[in-house]
């Protein structure tokens, strides 16, 4: 299929009742995902928000939700959206105040709480604004949006994508992605506060799919919705991968792609969730900015553990010390981004992850975790070996008390975990780490972040209070 632009207005006019959005027992057609998007961006224009300026919200994932998300990237307008507990801390305040959101738009008027640096609106408020306001006769700059880093190792920081210097004209459909307007939906079973888990969602309800939305995850009720609505692609952070996979449960309609990313994922469980939804698995690799790299199935099974080869425009270089290093040494993840995503058109920008990795001779990615120094190199060395192990499904290698390593470690329940002890203090002598403390735990039950990955900072305080599990 040759890709083609589209977008969610073209739907409404093609076929204004096709469902865009259902989530439990709310939906809207694109006719009338299209109509509220309108009317919200005029309700702001009714505000005297001026062009570019950021609102936040913490409005539930569903239909008003993503109109919000499309009267944003239409209308020009930066969209920030935030998990409404946060915003009773100072954190999630400060945040808003990071952002300077111009509004903060809630789906009921919030009662007894603290005050937000920015006016707050119902969404029904902002609608009812909407009367006698005008759209701008030239269409503005395309809008962007904003999001929240997860918080694994700290505090969370609001990172804004550039925003595009051109107007909105929709997403260009690639038959890889599977969506698009003769697609079956697009089930979305994560949290939207993070490019990640909303990226492929949003990106599949602009190319004319059906979005349906999971509220409350279950391995059984994922399923039950793939099953009911005919579902064809979704989007799985690892670990609710890994749940599907020790479940064993996969729809009878098979999807056509299962996207996942956002946290490392051991090969083990991939190789699982291949068996289990078959060669339709796609991973992404990238940050709160937008995705760097992906591959498919075919192309990870010639290179297990790789997140793939970078987009087009995207260059990936390996540095240590700020020089390049050849294919197959580990170092820095840096990346030259594109022309498009540059604040300024003409920099020659680098964006610093903050991980480590190598590159193989044919450019494709291997990531091996968060570092900067050799000392830390190493020890994300050692967590990538570990989630190497037979059994593992996720690990977390942080310094303790006098610097000694301890290595959290998730398994599965099933026959293939072996005891990880013998094969983790032999890597970590290799490595010329101290002898590590370990800490087993069953999938799932260390804590994480809303999108999945395992929360680093909650994780530090275990270190320094756990006791040597190996004595």
């Amino acid at each position: 299929m040759k890709p083609y632009i589209w977008d969610p207005w073209t739907t409404a006019r093609t076929d204004p009742d096709r469902s865009a959005v259902i989530a439990d027992g709310e939906r809207y057609s694109f006719g009338e995902l299209t109509a509220h998007a309108d009317a919200l961006a005029r309700g702001l224009r009714g505000l005297g928000i001026p062009d570019g300026a950021v609102v936040s919200t913490d409005i539930p994932t569903g239909p008003v939700f993503f109109a919000l998300a499309l009267t944003a990237l239409r209308h020009g307008f930066g969209l920030f959206p935030i998990d409404g507990q946060l915003l009773e801390l100072p954190l999630g305040r400060a945040l808003l105040t990071s952002v300077a959101a111009a509004l903060h738009i809630t789906a009921e008027q919030r009662a007894n709480g603290p005050a937000l640096p920015c006016p707050v609106l119902t969404e029904a408020e902002l609608t009812a604004r909407a009367a006698g306001a005008t759209l701008p006769a030239t269409p503005p700059a395309a809008g962007r949006l904003v999001f929240a880093t997860s918080g694994t190792t700290g505090l969370p920081q609001a990172v804004a994508r550039t925003r595009p210097r051109r107007p909105y004209r929709g997403v260009a459909v690639v038959e890889r992605y599977g969506a698009g307007a003769d697609r079956g939906p697009h089930l979305m079973a994560n949290p939207t506060y993070h490019l990640g888990t909303l990226g492929p969602a949003l990106y599949a309800l602009q190319a004319g799919s059906t979005v349906v939305v999971q509220r409350s995850w279950s391995p059984g009720a994922f399923v039950e919705l793939a099953d009911r609505h005919r579902a064809d692609s979704a989007m799985l952070s690892p670990d609710r991968l890994t749940d599907l996979v020790e479940a064993g449960q996969a729809p009878r309609h098979r999807f056509r792609v299962v996207f996942h990313g956002g946290a490392a994922c051991p090969p083990a469980v991939k190789r699982a969730a291949i068996g289990l939804f078959g060669p339709v698995l796609h991973e992404y690799y990238g940050t709160s900015q937008g995705v760097i790299t992906e591959i498919g199935t075919a192309q990870w099974l010639d290179r297990p553990g790789s997140v793939g080869r970078p987009l087009p425009g995207i260059h990936i270089e390996i540095t240590k010390d700020g020089r390049p290093l050849p294919a197959g040494e580990t170092g820095a993840i840096d990346i030259r981004l594109r022309a498009v995503d540059r604040d300024v058109p003409d920099a020659d920008d680098v964006l610093r992850t903050g991980d480590v990795g190598h590159l193989d001779g044919e450019g494709y990615l291997f990531v091996v975790g968060r570092a900067e120094s050799p000392r830390e190199i190493r020890t994300a060395r050692l967590e990538h070996d570990i989630r190497l192990l037979p059994g593992v499904t996720d690990a977390a290698v942080l310094d303790g008390a006098d610097d000694e390593p301890v290595c959290f470690v998730e398994h599965g329940r099933g026959d293939t975990f072996e005891d990880p002890v013998p094969a983790i203090e032999a890597t970590a002598s290799e490595l010329d780490l101290p002898l590590p403390r370990i800490v087993l735990a069953a999938s799932g039950s260390l804590p994480r972040t809303p999108s999945g990955k395992l929360k680093r900072a909650s994780l530090a305080a275990l270190a320094r209070s756990t006791p040597r599990a190996t004595e």
